[in-house]
């Protein structure tokens, strides 16, 4: 064989060139460490919500009865303790007598047949904003913290993107975290609630990008191989920021003093303008090929390693091509090539599975976590628990994603969750109730997380986080509607869990649209992701002719085929 020919064939990329440079050398470990920093701390920002407006212990302020611990003046509840809400009505004729105060506080002094709304309450605790703003018996204004602090990400992700593709990575990076910083750092001085609520907005709306931010640059850093372990590094960093959150607010019992812990730091990103590693990837996106590979040849004497210098030339050329086909693109079709993206049949397919595919994620994901808050026993060590039975699931992806490919993962992972949630409600309470319930946050997470590489996948290098960022942002709805899922079970108990587990079960089959995406280097261009269909067709094409082919190679037919 002709060895120039091969040389053409076996043309040198950037990812070869990481090979060389090995996934995880000094240079990328150092990068990984600021990197996940503000992963850890939007592990904590994602949970502070259930932390700050936690309901409390508390019951009607009694005027009849001021400082006496007196349960017959309420209902009881199911469990047998007295209605937060709802107190008995006094006896008119009894409260305008002249008796002293102690006198009017027993129980016949009350009408046990008309129950009254309560005007005031004592709170037992006062670690969350219950008690600071008085929403004693007012879910609504709860269960609104949540919602508002999700909505946010409506307004971040698609603004994060923005910035990551048109201004970089790493200024994305620190616009966000320290966005972070400055807006929760303000919220923990709220005077009332409506302040809180605005800011509760604020911080997520400007800041809540910065996971996707940093996933895309920690991504675009290692090649093919090293992808799953670096999503399975931002996944216990966030896991490990919910627990930290969670240990800090049991143990502060402060909502302020907790959120002046967990945001101060934030701020001190802003000096990563100085220390984190741009994109290579994105130089080369924007033509900057100079600056990109220096951050490699920065790589290659940090890391102690030598990459020959015609690689370097033929990845140049290589990228210089691209630039060139899309300026050609442009000027042949008179459209930017964002417009080019939206007008392709594929990527709008890709853009509603990835889409829904998140929105279902993002919902049971959300809601199994907030719900367990809800359950009996201790609320910290509850939500620890669910939190927790994601680290598994991390590990599970990390050893099945590479071996079995990602649409077989992804799609047996929703579909499990599916039928064990819909189930979860047939299974009576006890220990099969709660293995249930974990066994459906495991395989969520599985499908969530994997879903972050294989969205990453499929879209071309240019527009890749503004891609993502849509799917994220659609897929926010999800999260949005999540904390308002307890309501459903005033009109069947197991209502959410159904929902989740039939929204599960419809996005397992809908992953399998999608191209597998398995140790193939990320696509640079529209025709790149548009070759990862092509490639799907001609495998199921190989493997229709190999099943065709079977009898007569059992047969010994054609003896030649077989050898």
């Amino acid at each position: 064989m002709d060895p120039e020919k091969n040389k053409e064939n076996n043309e040198v990329t950037v990812d070869d060139i990481l090979q060389i440079l090995g996934p995880f050398g000094k240079f990328n470990v150092l990068n990984y460490l600021l990197i996940l920093f503000p992963v850890l701390l939007a592990g904590m920002y994602s949970s502070v919500y259930n932390f700050e407006a936690m309901d409390l212990r508390y019951r009607c302020a009694i005027p009849e009865c001021e400082n006496q611990d007196a349960n017959f003046t309420a209902p009881l509840q199911e469990d047998g303790t007295p209605a937060k809400c709802l107190r008995y009505a006094p006896f008119v004729n009894f409260t305008n007598t002249d008796y002293g105060y102690n006198e009017t506080c027993a129980p016949h002094f009350f009408d046990t047949s008309t129950e009254i709304k309560c005007d005031s309450y004592i709170y037992f605790e006062e670690h969350s904003i219950v008690k600071e703003f008085n929403l004693g018996c007012q879910d609504w204004k709860r269960s609104l913290v949540g919602t508002v602090h999700n909505a946010g990400f409506f307004v971040s992700i698609p603004l994060t993107g923005l910035i990551s593709d048109r201004y970089g990575r790493r200024l994305a990076v620190v616009f966000a975290s320290v966005a972070n910083g400055v807006f929760g750092v303000i919220r923990a001085f709220s005077l009332n609630y409506e302040m809180f609520i605005v800011l509760e907005f604020l911080e997520p709306a400007l800041g809540g990008g910065v996971y996707t931010a940093c996933f895309v640059l920690a991504l675009e850093l290692v090649g093919p191989k090293g992808r799953v372990f670096v999503s399975l590094l931002f996944n216990t960093m966030f896991i490990l920021g919910g627990v930290t959150v969670t240990l800090l607010s049991w143990w502060l019992q402060s909502w302020r003093y907790l959120l002046l812990v967990i945001y101060i730091p934030a701020i001190l990103v802003f000096f990563y303008l100085w220390s984190l590693t741009e994109s290579f990837r994105w130089f080369f996106s924007k033509g900057r090929y100079e600056e990109g590979l220096n951050v490699l040849s920065k790589c290659e004497k940090f890391n102690k390693v030598k990459v020959p210098k015609e690689h370097y030339d033929q990845v140049e050329k290589h990228a210089m091509k691209q630039r060139d086909a899309r300026k050609f693109e442009v000027i042949e079709t008179s459209r930017s090539t964002f417009k080019q993206l939206l007008m392709s049949t594929m990527i709008w397919k890709r853009l509603f599975t990835c889409s829904f595919l998140w929105a279902t994620s993002t919902l049971v994901y959300y809601g199994l976590s907030i719900n367990a808050i809800e359950l009996s026993g201790n609320s910290y060590l509850n939500y620890i628990v669910v939190i927790v039975i994601e680290a598994p699931a991390n590990v599970c992806k990390l050893i099945c994603l590479d071996r079995f490919g990602r649409k077989r993962v992804i799609a047996i992972a929703y579909i499990l969750t599916g039928i064990i949630l819909i189930n979860y409600g047939f299974v009576p309470e006890g220990n099969w109730s709660t293995a249930f319930y974990l066994g459906g946050k495991f395989f969520i997470t599985l499908a969530y997380n994997s879903l972050y590489i294989f969205a990453a996948e499929v879209f071309p290098t240019n527009y890749r986080t503004s891609l993502l960022a849509i799917c994220s942002t659609i897929g926010r709805i999800g999260s949005a509607v999540a904390p308002q899922t307890p309501l459903l079970s005033r009109y069947y108990e197991f209502l959410p869990t159904l929902l989740f587990g039939i929204m599960s079960a419809l996005s397992g089959f809908l992953v399998m649209t999608l191209p597998e995406t398995n140790n193939q280097k990320l696509p640079d261009s529209l025709k790149e992701a548009q070759d990862q269909d092509r490639r799907g067709q001609t495998t199921n094409e190989n493997e229709r002719e190999r099943n065709t082919e079977e009898p007569q190679l059992s047969t010994g037919i054609d003896t030649k085929t077989r050898l």
